[in-house]
């Protein structure tokens, strides 16, 4: 449930995270990324090619080309064990949610994602996003009011303070149906650590905080981020006063 004390804890880190995140590379101020081709150009060739394409345009779009990290893939086991069963008629519905990449600092800052990614370009930004954010927090030296135990929601709360809050919000659910000659069923995933709801009013304090006007993200959002979104502005309105 989505609840006005869920929604001020959004408002405050958000507030928080404006302050004390590290400032850019490039120094531009941040905007609104949309999954369209003016801000990922590149041909989804499903390879790790087109990966590391995306990759590089989301570290360019953070303002973080010049930090040093490389992207490796990783096979999702789950998915895979998920698809082998169900091509054996085995069981009608899956469900899943967990990481769909992973940060690791030790020598070098190393970000995996999930090969399955390669088909689904909007859950792939967002995971990227979601993991380079981790980067940036990495560089925060205060402890957020909540403390570091909510990194990973503060993590997702960050790429959209960045401006990637579109892609978050429609890949944070999928549904999906398959049949084949014998069986059908269905399979339900769930991405990041935000929900769809809370991640439909941090776009809304974005918008509000950015001057971005809501009819842009509002256009690309899948109906119930969308919903809340919408509904959320008049309230952000009245928190910024």
């Amino acid at each position: 449930m989505f609840t006005e004390e869920r929604a001020r804890w959004l408002y405050s880190h958000y507030r928080w995270l404006e302050e004390h995140l590290p400032p850019r590379d490039d120094k531009a101020p941040r905007v609104l990324i949309a999954p369209t081709p003016q801000y990922y150009p590149m041909r989804n060739t499903r390879d790790h090619a087109f990966a590391s394409a995306v990759f590089d345009q989301t570290r360019a779009w953070l303002g973080l080309s010049t930090w040093p990290c490389r992207l490796v893939p990783r096979r999702d086991d789950h998915e895979e064990e998920q698809a082998a069963l169900r091509r054996a008629g085995l069981f009608g519905e899956s469900r899943s949610h967990g990481a769909a990449g992973t940060f690791q600092a030790a020598e070098e800052v190393e970000i995996t994602y999930a090969t399955t990614l390669l088909n689904d370009p909007v859950g792939l930004v967002a995971t990227l996003a979601h993991e380079l954010c981790h980067y940036l927090l990495a560089h925060v030296a205060t402890e957020p009011p909540a403390g570091w135990d909510e990194l990973e929601p503060l993590t997702d709360l960050t790429a959209v303070v960045e401006g990637f809050g579109i892609f978050l919000a429609n890949s944070s659910f999928s549904f999906g149906q398959w049949t084949d000659t014998s069986h059908q069923g269905w399979q339900a995933r769930t991405q990041g650590y935000l929900n769809t709801a809370e991640l439909g009013f941090a776009l809304a304090v974005f918008c509000t905080r950015n001057g971005t006007p809501p009819e842009l993200p509002a256009k690309f959002l899948k109906p119930n981020p969308r919903q809340v979104f919408v509904d959320s502005l008049d309230y952000i309105a009245d928190l910024e006063r």
